[in-house]
């Protein structure tokens, strides 16, 4: 069975910054050939360069605390303050934690342990007078892992910041609005290895966007390509905060409003899984009596599997005017069958002139077997036999060669249609 220790060479390998790798080797080195003692100074020492250098990239990316920690080390470095400089070390893993947020507490529990034992390792005066301070090997490889898990590997904004950051370059008029591009985009910033608690909080904050903000297509499909793209770099992660607090925020909008969980639910198809039974029931009643004002969303709905059923009903009681007020770019099969039931039905002489000719508008989107349906019923109903629009309607079947010709003229000869065949045509 493998072990569950994380080799020590591979954490060496993890450090970002290059002066803290070099320390981390000497502490790995250290522990190997039985100096612990060594092995924790170094380590501590790792993480000094580390946090400096964070400081140096937080400041070269515009944050003006960090600009001002890197005034006060150059300071302290060119006048050689020695008092000055033991104060920024004691201070340090505060100002990590408080001020930049590039630990959280309890990383800053084992790493304070790492700074303690530090100073019991390289200061005589803190230890027994009559026995050195020895360190156990656990002990010197505990902070060796601390060091590196917690602060060494992670790139230097985890905190509020890394989460502006990332907020600022989703909001990007020029941030992608694919998945597969977002995964590129997000490749070498906060999220190549982030701390959960960082990726919990962006999550948030996006389904708020996305559910409370009403965002205008584009910017919606940036936000949404995000969520996928953060969906594929870490999905257990993802997956714990979505199952956490997306059914939450879905309960919270309002009746009037829930074309926003749509419209989410389009962007991040995943996430009906993390939603709670009630919720889910909510939105099923919501789709099975969709406002007439949102009928086009069916043509995603009916292929969305969750809600198929749902959306089938609404197609089924949907009525000629919610019909002739939607556009539809293409015309999904359900809506196209209940076309020509309704055309089918029609009462009057003027009722089938009217929806023959809005039924003209999508013949192309009808399959052979709409049109075989149609010339097979059409003589059953009076008002169509007698309306003007019924020859107009069957060439412009014809047109759109559904069905082979020879095939389209049988069927009117053989359900009372001859009148308007070619051969009947030729003929007059």
């Amino acid at each position: 069975m493998a072990s569950p220790l994380e080799d020590l060479d591979e954490l060496i390998l993890r450090c970002r910054d290059e002066k803290a790798r070099q320390y981390i080797a000497e502490a790995v080195a250290s522990y190997k050939v039985g100096a612990f003692r060594s092995a924790i100074v170094a380590t501590w020492i790792a993480v000094c360069f580390d946090v400096i250098e964070k400081f140096r990239e937080l400041a070269l990316a515009g944050d003006k605390e960090a600009e001002q920690q890197v005034q006060d080390i150059d300071t302290t470095r060119r006048t050689a303050d020695l008092t000055r400089a033991l104060k920024f070390e004691r201070e340090l893993l505060d100002l990590a934690k408080d001020k930049f947020e590039l630990i959280s507490p309890l990383e800053y529990i084992d790493l304070d342990r790492l700074q303690a034992d530090r100073n019991r390792c390289a200061h005589p005066s803190l230890t027994s007078e009559d026995q050195a301070y020895v360190p156990s090997a656990e002990l010197a490889r505990l902070h060796i892992h601390s060091a590196v898990t917690h602060l060494l590997q992670h790139p230097p904004v985890q905190g509020k910041y890394a989460l502006d950051r990332l907020i600022q370059e989703i909001e990007s008029d020029y941030f992608p609005s694919t998945a597969k591009a977002a995964r590129v985009a997000f490749g070498s910033g906060p999220l190549r290895r982030p701390r959960e608690s960082l990726i919990r909080n962006l999550i948030l904050v996006l389904c708020k966007t996305l559910l409370k903000d009403k965002p205008e297509w584009k910017r919606r499909s940036r936000i949404a390509a995000a969520l996928q793209a953060i969906q594929e770099l870490h999905p257990a992660q993802c997956s714990k905060a979505l199952a956490e607090k997306l059914s939450a925020l879905f309960r919270a909008v309002s009746d009037p409003d829930l074309l926003s969980t749509i419209n989410f639910i389009k962007g991040v198809p995943d996430s009906w899984q993390h939603l709670d039974a009630d919720v889910r029931q909510r939105l099923q009643n919501y789709v099975s009596n969709l406002p007439a004002a949102e009928l086009d969303e069916v043509d995603f709905l009916l292929k969305y599997a969750p809600l198929q059923v749902q959306a089938r009903q609404r197609v089924r009681v949907a009525t000629k005017k919610e019909l002739r007020d939607t556009l539809f770019f293409d015309l999904p099969a359900e809506v196209a069958d209940k076309y020509i039931t309704l055309y089918l039905e029609s009462r009057s002489f003027d009722d089938a002139n009217e929806w023959a000719k809005h039924m003209a508008i999508h013949t192309d989107d009808f399959t052979a077997d709409h049109v075989r349906k149609l010339l097979a019923n059409m003589s059953k109903n009076e008002q169509i036999m007698g309306s003007f629009q019924i020859g107009p309607l069957i060439g412009n079947l014809r047109s759109r060669k559904k069905l082979p010709e020879d095939e389209f003229e049988s069927l009117l000869h053989e359900h009372g249609l001859a009148e308007h065949s070619l051969a009947t045509k030729r003929q007059a």
